[in-house]
């Protein structure tokens, strides 16, 4: 991992938001590149395991779990309906941003959840219901206002009407009790 910040790690090794991770500045502040070589090819779930171990032993982070009522949104199905494909066969999980939107292969609804809650800010919890793999794009163009040129487009607004018209999805605005990981204690790195 190169550039990345100890947020970063904890929002993959844990599956979380990074709305859902509280702590001090230093967790989104400080950049690291972190080099780390399996003795044999392991799949993510085992590399998401050595992550949580090397920031424990390494950052000595430690941390406690609580629920916050926070304003969120819910991911539900459009009243028209999902305009989802499937996945065929099995294939790792990726969501890549692109010039003019998103492509999305093999994804869940959780992982898609997870995705677009960091140019949100807030938590997205999937309401969907969906438990399959998709594939997907969402070209944002259509959803951008006349005058996206000289005033910048409010992302919420452009990514709600995307959602909806490329995937029959919808945000609702709603208070959840969400579980956060409050971090108790992080450090710089030890040496190698």
């Amino acid at each position: 991992m190169q550039d990345v910040t100890v947020v970063t790690c904890i929002k993959w090794a844990y599956g979380v938001q990074d709305s859902q991770i509280v702590g001090p500045t230093s967790l989104r502040a400080e950049h690291y590149d972190i080099i780390a070589k399996a003795d044999e090819p392991v799949g993510d779930d085992q590399l998401k395991l050595m992550m949580r171990t090397l920031l424990a032993e390494r950052f000595k982070l430690s941390f406690h779990h609580e629920n916050k009522e926070l304003r969120s949104y819910a991911l539900i199905v459009a009243k028209k309906g999902q305009k989802l494909r499937e996945s065929v066969g099995e294939g790792k999980s990726t969501i890549q941003n692109s010039a003019i939107g998103m492509v999305a292969k093999s994804t869940t609804m959780q992982e898609f959840a997870n995705f677009i809650a960091e140019p949100l800010r807030t938590p997205v919890v999937n309401k969907t219901g969906l438990d399959g793999r998709y594939d997907f794009a969402i070209d944002f163009t259509n959803y951008l206002p006349a005058d996206a040129n000289t005033v910048r487009p409010d992302v919420i607004s452009v990514m709600m009407a995307a959602l909806e018209g490329e995937l029959g999805l919808k945000l609702e605005s709603t208070k959840t009790s969400v579980e956060t990981m409050v971090v108790d204690h992080v450090e710089k790195p030890s040496a190698n």
